[in-house]
């Protein structure tokens, strides 16, 4: 099982992950032309190769290309109730055999990937984050949410990855130039998780399988990559966690990060 981020943060979000026999797209946020340039540079598939699409929740940078790509290249696409009513008049039309709604009390297939949702905390209609396993291999992505939660918690405790928002620096959020309704929102509870947010999350999850996390949806304004890798380090340090075990990565904004095999 191998994933990697094509893209991450407030300009456009995508996690490609696969199998031996299957390939998924987590989120579509950005133009259907760059994500396929993204997909075939960054990981050598060609879209039309993917199986699906799974849309977390329905803000501009997680599905601007869902549609077009479900409509390029026939892929079903995978949404909750609540995520397909916010973006249906966003991302045009979509056939009615490639609409799939998602139950976040249940697990389903795709191909040989067990796909398991959760509820996140943030401003959209049924947001959800994932777990994707395959045989004993597990991988969970949760980004945009204002808290991590009990269930988040005990879902995502012990996974080989973690994909995990480290949004903003709290110092840097409230000294940037955003004007403050937007400032609330972001640290909210509705908004995004801080970086010392992310390592207070970790503290909670990391056990002996966590071998992989990556650092995504950094704001461009109010975090650097540097800052959210070593507050998240020093959490885990200040708490006796070894480091020499976990490889921890910041996802980059604009291009495809590393390969991550489990």
């Amino acid at each position: 099982m191998r994933i990697r981020t094509l893209m991450s943060g407030s300009s456009g979000n995508a996690i490609y992950i696969e199998t031996s026999k299957t390939k998924i797209l987590i989120d579509a946020g950005q133009a259907g032309r760059r994500l396929s340039q993204a997909l075939e540079e960054g990981c050598g598939v060609k879209a039309g190769e993917l199986d699906a699409i799974l849309v977390t929740h329905a803000h501009r940078d997680h599905i601007l290309g869902a549609g077009v790509m479900s409509r390029r290249y026939d892929l079903p696409l995978y949404a909750t109730e609540g995520t397909w009513c916010e973006m249906e008049s966003l991302i045009g039309p979509v056939a009615p055999e490639w609409r799939y709604y998602i139950d976040t009390e249940k697990t389903w297939q795709i191909g040989d990937i067990k796909i398991e949702p959760f509820p996140t905390s943030h401003d959209a209609l049924e947001p959800i984050g994932v777990i994707c396993s395959c045989g004993q291999k597990r991988v969970g992505m949760a980004t945009d949410s204002g808290v991590f939660t009990t269930r988040m918690g005990n879902v995502l405790k012990n996974l080989d990855c973690l994909v995990l928002e480290a949004n903003h620096d709290v110092k840097l959020l409230n000294e940037g130039p955003y004007p403050w309704p937007l400032k609330k929102r972001i640290a909210g509870v509705l908004g995004h998780l801080s970086n010392d947010g992310a390592g207070q999350a970790l503290l909670k999850i990391c056990e002996e399988k966590t071998k992989n996390v990556i650092l995504a949806h950094l704001s461009e304004e109010n975090n650097k990559p540097s800052l959210a890798l070593e507050t998240v380090q020093e959490a885990l340090k200040s708490h006796q966690v070894s480091l020499e075990n976990i490889d921890i990565m910041v996802a980059p904004r604009h291009r495809p990060g590393h390969f991550v095999s489990i």
